[in-house]
């Protein structure tokens, strides 16, 4: 019997994301797939074991190991197989070696490292950028622990508080119930630079996973007829962030103007950020306030609405509504678009974090329909990315 499995074990071991370059929705499907062959293979304490005991500790250890600063001394070394002894002197913090042992022989069972032999490990290329300082994965595994963690842990006592009602008041959501501040998760954020570099940091990490979204929709129909004389700007990126979105256009069309993008955040985020290109002007704004650059060719909002309910979000939009040139400037919104059926992991996840906290949602394209016709807006077209996680969602004033 064992032999009849033995070949279909090496097979499954021998997959890389690497045979699947090219070939995006397949690698996905294989890991959709993976995971239902896990479920089906595990026993019921299996599963609650993982999810209720294995699942938090591993996490614990993992987080040690970047306080102890172990991951970025392994990084800076170079990687490569090493023996406890010598990983324990990579590490910042003075570590007791059997201390290190535990963690390490934990890691390895979860794949966060490679165990080579009796006390010799080897990172993975997750674990080495984990200590890579270009990257700011590190801080985006932390923000676990400053908003991700007690928000989750609090939700089914915040539910039951609200009667089972689905949670829709931004001025009361479990974030704000889940610490001691009292403060939404903006707000939190904003109180505490660490809380927001850590936040900002998984932002940044995650949105290297995102097919950029110049890739799915055509830019150049934007700068067709596009009017970009005297400094009219072709897009602003309402609630942008770090500006991630707005460099793909230079990259894409090198040719556009200096100034005729513009990043809007609020004050505090955007202050003192350099983009590196005169094509980007960087303007502190908050999208509750009146749109103040009129005329621009497109007004572009990237996962912005999955923060509010309709209510609030229909207000944002229609703070736009009058700075736009009816027949020329256009709306796009780049966010989840829930299907009927099959929602991927990732969707219900960040759909059910939403909600926890923010009291927000994902949309499906039933509810983008209905939120941007109530604001005043008629849809052109909605154009998925590659995945099928995220899609631009082109419309006009009605």
């Amino acid at each position: 019997m064992e032999e009849t499995y033995a070949p279909v074990i090496d097979r499954l071991e021998a997959f890389t994301a690497a045979d699947f370059e090219g070939h995006e929705k397949e690698r996905l499907r294989l890991i959709a797939s993976a995971r239902k062959l896990v479920s089906r293979l595990e026993t019921n304490e299996e599963k609650f074991y993982g999810i209720s005991f294995a699942e938090p500790i591993i996490y614990a250890a993992l987080k040690t190991c970047i306080d102890i600063g172990l991951w970025r001394g392994w990084t800076a070394a170079g990687g490569g197989e090493k023996s406890l002894e010598d990983i324990a002197k990579l590490a910042e913090a003075d570590c007791d070696l059997n201390l290190l042992r535990r963690l390490l022989r934990l890691l390895g069972t979860a794949n966060i490292v490679e165990e080579t032999g009796e006390d010799r490990y080897k990172p993975t290329s997750f674990s080495f950028t984990i200590g890579d300082d270009s990257s700011l994965i590190a801080g985006a595994l932390v923000a676990r622990v400053h908003h991700w963690d007690p928000c989750s842990q609090n939700l089914p006592s915040f539910l039951a508080k609200n009667s089972y009602r689905e949670p829709l008041d931004s001025k009361d959501t479990n974030y704000h119930q889940s610490y001691p501040e009292g403060l939404s998760f903006f707000e939190r954020g904003l109180s505490n630079p660490v809380y927001q570099e850590s936040w900002s940091g998984f932002m940044t990490e995650w949105a290297k996973y995102k097919i950029p979204w110049p890739k799915f929709y055509d830019t150049a129909s934007l700068i067709d007829g596009a009017d970009l004389s005297d400094g009219k700007p072709l897009l602003i990126d309402i609630g942008g962030h770090h500006g991630v979105d707005l460099l793909h256009l230079p990259a894409k069309h090198p040719d556009l103007p200096a100034g005729s993008l513009v990043l809007q955040d609020l004050p505090g985020v955007v202050s003192g950020l350099d983009l590196g290109t005169d094509k980007i002007k960087v303007v502190g704004h908050d999208f509750f306030e009146p749109q103040p650059i009129h005329g621009g060719r497109a007004y572009f909002f990237h996962a912005v609405f999955h923060d509010w309910s309709d209510e609030i979000a229909i207000k944002i939009l229609q703070n736009i509504v009058p700075a736009m040139k009816k027949g020329y400037s256009k709306l796009l919104i780049c966010d989840i678009v829930i299907p009927p059926t099959g929602a991927s992991m990732i969707q219900t996840v960040m759909d059910v974090n939403m909600m926890s906290l923010l009291s927000a949602y994902e949309r499906t394209e039933a509810m983008w329909r209905k939120l941007i016709n109530e604001a005043g807006f008629k849809i052109i077209g909605i154009w998925k990315d590659p995945r099928d996680f995220e899609a631009v969602i082109e419309a006009e004033l009605a």
